[in-house]
C-alpha cells in the first residue's frame, strides 16, 4: 500500500496582511504564491502554495457556517485554533486502504466524494478524487487523512497547479516531522496506522514512496515540511502558525 505525502490543511486568521506577508517571505525562498487564487464560497477560502505535486491548503472562514467548508474544522477554527489540522496521504487504492485500516481497529469517516455547493446552494460541484479521514491522533487535534484522485486527474489538473515552486527548482515536499505528545495511546494509534513504523525513544518514523513521516515527542504540537531541491541547499524557512516550511 504505498503511501506518498500530498497535501496539508493548514487554518489561518482572515487577515489579508497576513497572506501579503506570506507571499513576501515565501518569495525570499523562491516559492511563488497568489493568495487570491484557489478554491472557496462566500463561506471560506483557500489558497494554495504549490510545491510539485505537494501543496499547503491555506483555509481562512469567512463565515460562522463555513459555507461548505469541513464542519467539524469549522468548529475547530470557530474555537481559535488555527496550524495544521490534517495531513493528507495520497493512495491508488483507497478501497484497500480503508479495509486495511479498518482491520487494525480504527474508526474512519469515508471514503467519500468532496463536493461543493454555490449559487445558493443550486450548483454542487463535485472533485476529481476521494477521501477518507482518521480520528484525531489521540490527545492532540492532528487528523492523518488519505486521499486518491481519480484517473489522471492530477495530469489534467496540472495547469491549475500554479503558481508552483517547481519553476524555480523546488521539486516537491519529500519529508515531514509532526511535534506532537507521544502519549502511549498516541504511540498506539500510529502503530495502528503505519504497522511498519520503526519505533523508537520519542520518535516514530513512518516510510512513505519517496519520503518520510516523522512523529516526534513534544510537548507542543507543530510540524516541519522538508521541500527538496536538487542541490540539496535550502535557502531559508517559512512558518505560519504552527507549520513551518523549510525550502
Amino acid at each position: 500500500m504505498p503511501l506518498t505525502l500530498d497535501h496539508f490543511v493548514v487554518h489561518i486568521d482572515n487577515s489579508p496582511d497576513l497572506l501579503t506577508g506570506l507571499k513576501a517571505e515565501l518569495a525570499s525562498i523562491d516559492i511563488p504564491f497568489e493568495p487570491d487564487w484557489g478554491k472557496g464560497t462566500k463561506g471560506f477560502k483557500a489558497a494554495n502554495i504549490w510545491i510539485g505535486r505537494q501543496y499547503f491548503e491555506i483555509i481562512r472562514i469567512l463565515r460562522p457556517d463555513g459555507g461548505g467548508w469541513t464542519p467539524r474544522w469549522v468548529e475547530r477554527h470557530r474555537t481559535g485554533q488555527r496550524g495544521l489540522y490534517c495531513l493528507f496521504l495520497a493512495t491508488d487504492d483507497l478501497d484497500r486502504t480503508a479495509a486495511t485500516l479498518r482491520a487494525a481497529g480504527l474508526a474512519l469517516e469515508g471514503p467519500e466524494r468532496i463536493a461543493y455547493r454555490a449559487l445558493f446552494g443550486l450548483w454542487k460541484k463535485s472533485m476529481p478524487w476521494r477521501v477518507l479521514y482518521l480520528p484525531p491522533v489521540p490527545g492532540t487535534g492532528v487528523e492523518i487523512g488519505f486521499i486518491q484522485y481519480d484517473p489522471d486527474p492530477k495530469d489534467r489538473l496540472k495547469a491549475f497547479m500554479t503558481p508552483n515552486a517547481d519553476e524555480k527548482g523546488v521539486t516537491g515536499v519529500t519529508a515531514c516531522a509532526i511535534h506532537l505528545p507521544l502519549s502511549e495511546s498516541a504511540r498506539a494509534f500510529i502503530r495502528q496506522v503505519f504497522p511498519q513504523a520503526e519505533i523508537e525513544a520519542g520518535r516514530i518514523a513512518a516510510p512513505l514512496d519517496g519520503g518520510t513521516l516523522h512523529f516526534q515527542d513534544a510537548p507542543e504540537i507543530r510540524a516541519d515540511f522538508y521541500a527538496h531541491r536538487p542541490d540539496g541547499a535550502l535557502k531559508g524557512s517559512v512558518t505560519l502558525a504552527n507549520v513551518t516550511l523549510h525550502a
